[in-house]
């Protein structure tokens, strides 16, 4: 029997169809969910208090349709699964792509799901381009989505890697340890992300949404004109692209409402 709040968030990504547990639906919810519920750390941007209690995160992304970055949108999303009778387990990860660190902090969450005596490695928490539909949990096996190729290799510390082929080159996007995790050991470090001055999270603006024809992004960069840092706004539809500056509060809550359904 699937109770109400499931329902809802089912309605919330668009997916009320995907109950039964199958690789079909798990395909179909991580997807639907990608392009649905944006990655966005407003919250944490603009010092209000965040919570990974899943009553705290369904109020959040469900009922006030808000987003979320890795801790909240994959926590909740486990909770989802977990509920609709898959097998889930939670890993640390450590973000690779474009970190000058050679080892950077655990500080990314994902899911790994057991489906049809399959495993596949679920993310929802990416706010890059990523994998619409997860990835099965196979070392060295090639994996397109959406015209990209994929693979998970093992690293020198016997981690396993997530890669992404650009220019004929692979390229590391984040490593983890296959070791359950506990939901109070990612509280920990959502402390810090979401407390530490010098957290990426606390000085930057970040938002991202798949498209069905590309994605609308929200990112703080230095103004060209005015040489200050401010927020810019950039959307790809197919061939069309556009980008403007968000220089005002208004023109960021405009942006955030009429591009990724978020009012603040």
């Amino acid at each position: 029997m699937i109770n109400d709040k499931v329902i809802k968030y089912l309605s919330r990504i668009g997916a009320e169809g995907a109950t039964v547990v199958s690789v079909e639906n798990l395909n179909i919810l991580q997807k639907a969910h990608l392009l649905s519920v944006p990655y966005e750390n407003y919250d944490i941007w603009s010092l209000k208090p965040t919570s990974l209690a899943y009553d705290i995160l369904f109020d959040k992304i469900v009922v006030r349709h808000r987003g979320g970055y890795c801790f909240e949108l994959n926590g909740l999303f486990g909770w989802l699964l977990r509920e609709l009778g898959y097998e889930v387990d939670e890993y640390f990860g450590r973000w690779l792509k474009d970190e000058p660190l050679q080892v950077p902090a655990r500080r990314h969450r994902i899911l790994k799901v057991k489906v049809e005596n399959r495993e596949f490695i679920a993310d929802v928490g990416v706010g890059q381009r990523t994998f619409l539909t997860p990835l099965e949990f196979i070392y060295d096996k090639v994996q397109n989505r959406e015209g990209v190729d994929y693979r998970i290799t093992k690293n020198e510390r016997g981690e396993s890697v997530v890669e992404m082929k650009s220019d004929d080159k692979w390229i590391a996007v984040y490593s983890f340890d296959a070791a359950p995790q506990a939901p109070i050991d990612f509280t920990y470090v959502h402390y810090f992300c979401a407390n530490e001055p010098t957290s990426v999270f606390r000085s930057n603006l970040f938002v991202h949404l798949p498209t069905a024809n590309g994605r609308n992004s929200i990112a703080t960069v230095q103004d060209s004109e005015t040489g200050l840092m401010t927020q810019k706004l950039s959307i790809l539809d197919g061939e069309r692209s556009e980008t403007r500056y968000l220089r005002t509060d208004r023109d960021l809550k405009e942006a955030l409402e009429n591009h990724f359904c978020i009012l603040v």
